[in-house]
């Protein structure tokens, strides 16, 4: 009987042995118990709830929104699902406390013990005991399961009951429990989806670790409001090295606890090596206690096929991921894949976030990492290639013609555009970066640099056109770190050259200059015309933002010469547009006329629409300037259709920025192309924010003049 006796009359709260109580005061005169006056004396089986328990609101919500539904014809059955240690039975407890009063004829509790195959109990085993519960003479408890089945549905039949199921493991261990009435409801935990309970009516609710403020509330609880407040910062990291399971937190504050005198950053600096926090934890709680003791359970239980899916995509710290990066990082086929993803999420080892978007939790993960694997060397490198394959092919429709330093590019060109627009290309770019920032950090830390360094390069449309400057900043440290351990100076030279755009843009003309100087002089060394061409371009925007236009047009000069020199149209066109720019914002309106429209003939013969948008901003000032201010609105207002197609906020700002400049004189319009272009940027900063915030300064104090 696995340590099942008649006589308990404990009750336990978590994951130890198939306690049930019998009760006493139950009608003795024949094997079924009346039906009246049965409620006064209905088994009572909950254990307390647990002394701290915060939130859950959500959760709870659908616990009584699942268990409450008393129209059907059957009982109700709610399956709560979620990892070992993530407070599945401290859910159901709370919330079947909060409810008894809905259950007058008894709650029945028991733990099934399935998180061990060698101790779940069966479920003859507990219907025995519910039926002594219910007041069944222990002398009339059938022996076979089928005829407790059947004394189990007479005996709850028309009982309003509460059966509450903890730590199942299958299917087959639930269904004999469900009692008959549909005044009854049952909540089952598991860490396994019981698929199977949906033919009995089950649903699901799905735990996941706590939201960061409800972790830090219950590490408050736990240590005392003062103890909590004196140390906020430490406080909250300590919930995040937990991973916000219940049971690791528990964990750091028992150790705190009985250590009083101890900061809380002690235990969070025990915690910080992501090498060893997870047998930390477990060597802090105890094993039978432990997230390692948790995991360990779900992991055993796992096929092959699975398990090295568990151990493979636990290595990239991708948040998140689709079948699509795990069919590269194994090398499995694709239908196996769907099936191994399927079975972790069951298990509660993987948490579906989305239509085929599955991620791990923090502590699982550390778990996954722990365990051997020969081919976890190859995971990183594998998805690093997955990312920079899937980011050039989107790139090739943002900016097809852009010449890039990493080879693949031209392996992919003849495929077909997996996008029908940049504006989608770009899309999935962004929403792909938190992935790939990550990716660009293991790689480097394990020193696979030339895919690296390659998956640095591949961000520049993204970077360039939505301008996320942070993640430009760090992620070229890094790429450039990867390509100088390759010694290949043309890749470094390229990421410099970006990573001064990046300091260009946000109005840091030192280190833009000293980035982009750097960058030239590596591609003079390498003899990279290429790289020392749009190095001379950028350090004449330098020059230029710095108001040395002569200096600007002399090194928008050489680099003219170094396009016509290698035959690049699309170079030419660029130069001609930048030179005829400096020359405008001088004042020198002949000389820019004769510069941009070049520009404009020569991006129109290439059909470089975006290229001859951008011309068409400075003929439209020239227009404005030369009292054709119709005109000049009608060019921008065209070129807006182009630059905005992508979705790039600052060019689609930068022409805001040009129809408030034509349209000056009428003021309150002008305004309103200001006040949408400051909306644009709001989210991006950097420089051209700068000045569209003093054009809406200027015109305020033209109001006031």
């Amino acid at each position: 009987m696995n340590g099942v006796s008649e006589g308990d009359r404990e009750t336990s709260t978590g994951e130890t042995g198939p306690h049930v109580v019998r009760s006493p005061e139950t009608t003795r005169s024949s094997g079924v118990p009346a039906q009246q006056g049965a409620a006064p004396g209905g088994p009572r089986q909950l254990p307390p709830p647990p002394a701290h328990f915060v939130s859950r609101a959500d959760e709870l919500s659908d616990l009584d929104e699942l268990a409450g539904d008393e129209d059907g014809a059957r009982a109700q059955v709610v399956v709560v699902v979620g990892p070992g240690g993530v407070g599945k039975t401290a859910l159901a407890v709370t919330w079947a406390a909060g409810h008894a009063h809905r259950f007058p004829d008894g709650q029945l509790y028991t733990d099934l013990r399935g998180f061990s195959a060698d101790t779940a109990v069966a479920p003859d085993e507990v219907l025995g005991v519910f039926l002594r519960a219910l007041g069944v003479e222990p002398e009339r408890v059938p022996a076979g399961l089928a005829e407790q089945v059947g004394l189990y549905r007479t005996v709850t039949a028309g009982r309003r009951l509460l059966v509450v199921l903890d730590n199942a493991v299958s299917t087959a261990q639930v269904r004999p429990l469900i009692p008959a009435s549909a005044g009854c409801a049952v909540v089952v935990t598991s860490r396994l989806r019981l698929d199977g309970l949906v033919a009995d009516g089950a649903r699901f609710v799905d735990v996941a670790p706590l939201p960061p403020e409800d972790a830090v509330a219950l590490l408050g609880e736990t240590l005392g409001r003062r103890r909590a407040d004196a140390e906020p910062a430490a406080v909250a990291e300590l919930a995040e090295l937990c991973g916000r399971f219940p049971i690791t937190l528990r964990v750091a504050a028992a150790r705190l606890a009985a250590r009083p005198r101890w900061p809380v950053s002690r235990v969070a600096d025990q915690l910080r090596d992501e090498r060893s926090r997870l047998a930390t934890l477990s060597r802090l709680a105890g094993a039978e206690d432990s997230a390692t003791a948790a995991f360990d359970w779900s992991y055993r239980e796992l096929p092959e096929h699975v398990a090295v899916l568990y151990r493979l995509m636990a290595e990239p710290s991708v948040p998140e991921f689709a079948a699509d990066l795990a069919v590269a990082v194994t090398g499995m086929p694709e239908d196996d894949v769907h099936d191994a993803v399927e079975v972790l999420a069951d298990a509660s080892l993987l948490e579906e976030v989305d239509l085929d978007r599955y991620r791990f939790h923090d502590l699982v993960r550390l778990h996954a990492r722990a365990q051997r694997d020969e081919g976890r060397f190859e995971a990183v490198p594998r998805a690093a290639a997955w990312y920079l394959r899937e980011m050039t092919r989107a790139n090739l429709v943002v900016i097809p013609m852009r010449w890039r330093v990493s080879p693949v590019a031209e392996r992919l060109r003849d495929e077909p555009a997996p996008f029908a627009t940049g504006g989608e290309a770009l899309d999935w770019l962004a929403a792909e970066l938190p992935s790939v920032l990550p990716l660009l950090e293991d790689a480097v830390a394990e020193r696979h640099d030339e895919i690296a360094w390659q998956l640095c390069e591949a961000l520049w449309e993204l970077l360039l056109r939505r301008k996320y400057y942070p993640e430009w900043l760090r992620s070229h440290e890094l790429g450039i770190t990867a390509a100088q351990r390759c010694g290949n100076r043309v890749a470094e030279s390229r990421l410099r050259y970006q990573l001064g755009r990046a300091h260009l843009d946000l109005g840091h003309f030192d280190p833009a200059e000293g980035e982009t100087r750097r960058a030239a002089e590596l591609a003079r060394e390498a003899g990279d015309r290429h790289n020392e061409s749009a190095a001379l371009e950028q350090l004449g925007l330098v020059a230029q933002n710095r108001g040395d236009v002569d200096a600007a047009v002399a090194l928008f000069t050489d680099s003219l010469h170094i396009e016509e020199e290698l035959g690049i149209d699309r170079g030419v066109a660029a130069r001609h547009w930048r030179i005829g720019e400096a020359l405008l914002r001088a004042g020198r309106e002949a000389g820019a006329t004769r510069h941009l429209e070049a520009a404009a003939q020569l991006f129109t013969a290439i059909g470089d629409d975006r290229g001859a948008a951008w011309a068409a901003l400075g003929l439209a000032r020239i227009d404005a300037r030369s009292g054709q201010p119709d005109a000049a609105v009608r060019r921008l207002e065209r070129a807006r259709e182009v630059l905005g197609r992508p979705g790039s906020a600052v060019d689609e700002a930068n022409v805001l920025l040009a129809l408030a400049d034509v349209t000056q004189d009428d003021v309150e319009r002008a305004r309103r192309y200001l006040l949408e272009a400051a909306e644009l940027l709001a989210d991006v900063g950097g420089e051209v924010l700068s000045r569209v915030q003093a054009a809406l300064d200027a015109l305020d104090r033209g109001e006031r003049g």
